[in-house]
């Protein structure tokens, strides 16, 4: 018997329970990953996704196993592999959100053509969403009582299996040439000066993460929650792409906190600080899980009808980090320089498109899903609904973050803004986060606003007032109809 182990994106070998439930039958075990153009996630994205591949194709070599890069319609492909290699089953690790959902609904249908078994696991959740219902049999739509209840039942997480070192049952089928190489747009990609740029920030692959996830435990997890919202400080795990590409799981780093907590490594309270903030992760995935539409519709309907801008030049400005408030400007080219944004300037500079900037939403999702390594289709919905005001959850529509006095408050001392702003690191600490309102010092500093450095796109009060504007009338057009 043949076993067919699909990876979408949960590029590891250890506990990956898919993998070791394959190797426990006899016979022989296929590992692959299909790449269809057709299905292909953001720039970004893809570029961590490639050098993923390869290493974990390392790893595999190894410990004497292979990994099949199989490219090409994923249809076609798979049909092409059972048949050729009597496949009888098919295990998977189960993924919400797009591509994914559309892949795994067209592997549904092959397996039903050729009447053999598609197996899903659950290995990167904590609980699978059936089991996080509340008292009347629904989905939480609310963090904090889905974080209660999940943090009452979270010794009932079973881990994960670990795997077996042996994975020759992987190699018992030689590779075809033409599966044993990247394919061949994701190897374009990675040539890309752009993606190189990029990738020269992250070591990737199964090992690394776990590297990475010791050192921030053992260093930083004490001081995280007093230190995380501050962009200039190294305060955070920078886990969010080792986890979206499943190198390690929110279940593993879990049990590994737990050992080290009951054995007094590690101060609980410090540790279920950090876990609470990844289980908003669990959250996004059970909603999208529940509610599929939100990939392109608000969870509040009553924001459908609501009248976007959505003009080019504000985005490209926005894009490139030239909107002229230093804040968001810092935030928009730390993300094109290293594919990742600190969490608090996520929220400032979708609030500042969204609300000041009356751009859609959706427009600004589509720039992260394109340029954020961690790009996850979960989280960067949540994220960007839950600012706009449209989501479960959801920031109050009044409420608007305030990019100058955000700044002030995390980045006192400017660092960050200095480390993206160059051209505006001589001004002083007070007159970098707003220098429209400096404008005898930019003078002596050799700056001039509009040429070295633009002048704000927008008056951040009166745009506030025109949101304020444009909801109350949204809120009438609902009320009539």
């Amino acid at each position: 018997m043949t076993t067919l182990v699909w990876l979408q994106r949960e590029l590891r070998i250890d506990e990956l329970p898919a993998l070791q439930s394959a190797l426990e039958n006899d016979g022989s075990v296929i590992v692959a990953y299909f790449h269809d153009d057709r299905f292909q996630v953001g720039q970004a994205n893809s570029a961590w996704l490639a050098q993923s591949l390869l290493t974990l194709k390392q790893d595999y070599e190894r410990r004497g196993g292979e990994l099949w890069l199989v490219a090409g319609d994923f249809s076609s492909s798979l049909d092409e592999l059972i048949e050729r290699f009597a496949i009888k089953q098919i295990n998977y690790s189960y993924q919400v959100g797009e591509p994914f959902v559309a892949m795994q609904q067209i592997a549904l249908q092959v397996c039903q053509k050729h009447q053999i078994a598609l197996q899903p696991f659950y290995s990167e959740f904590l609980f699978q969403p059936e089991q996080m219902l509340n008292l009347q049999n629904k989905p939480y739509l609310v963090f904090t009582p889905f974080y209660k209840s999940l943090s009452k039942k979270r010794f009932q997480i079973t881990p994960l299996s670990a795997t077996q070192k042996d994975l020759s049952a992987t190699a018992n089928i030689a590779v075809p040439k033409n599966h044993a190489v990247l394919p061949e747009s994701l190897q374009r990609l990675l040539d890309q000066p752009w993606a190189q740029k990029v990738m020269a920030h992250w070591s990737v692959g199964e090992k690394q993460a776990w590297q990475h996830a010791e050192q921030f435990i053992a260093n930083h997890l004490e001081s995280y929650l007093e230190e995380r919202d501050f962009p200039s400080i190294a305060a955070t795990s920078c886990l969010s792409a080792p986890l979206h590409f499943g190198e390690l799981t929110l279940k593993s780093l879990y049990f590994y906190m737990l050992v080290r907590i009951e054995n007094g490594q590690l101060n609980e309270e410090f540790a279920m600080g950090w876990f609470r903030q990844l289980v908003w992760k669990e959250f996004a995935r059970h909603l999208l899980y529940w509610f599929p539409q939100l990939q392109t519709e608000p969870f509040q309907t009553k924001y459908a009808q609501m009248q976007w801008d959505q003009r080019a030049d504000i985005m490209m400005r926005w894009q490139q980090g030239l909107t002229g408030i230093p804040i968001i400007d810092a935030g928009m080219r730390e993300l094109w320089q290293t594919g990742v944004m600190h969490n608090r300037v996520r929220m400032l500079v979708a609030s500042l498109l969204t609300k000041n900037l009356n751009q859609h939403w959706l427009a600004g999702k589509q720039w992260f899903d394109d340029t954020l390594v961690d790009a996850d289709p979960a989280n960067n919905i949540m994220g960007w609904q839950w600012v706009a005001g449209c989501g479960v959850d959801a920031a109050p529509y009044y409420r608007l973050f305030n990019p100058v006095t955000q700044s002030l408050k995390f980045d006192a001392k400017g660092r960050y803004l200095r480390k993206w702003l160059p051209e505006l690191a001589a001004l002083s600490d007070k007159a970098i986060h707003e220098p429209w309102n400096h404008a005898m010092e930019c003078q002596m500093k050799g700056i001039t606003l509009g040429e070295q450095y633009p002048h704000p796109m927008v008056d951040l009060q009166q745009s506030r007032k025109q949101h304020l504007e444009r909801v109350e009338l949204l809120k009438q057009i609902n009320a009539t109809s």
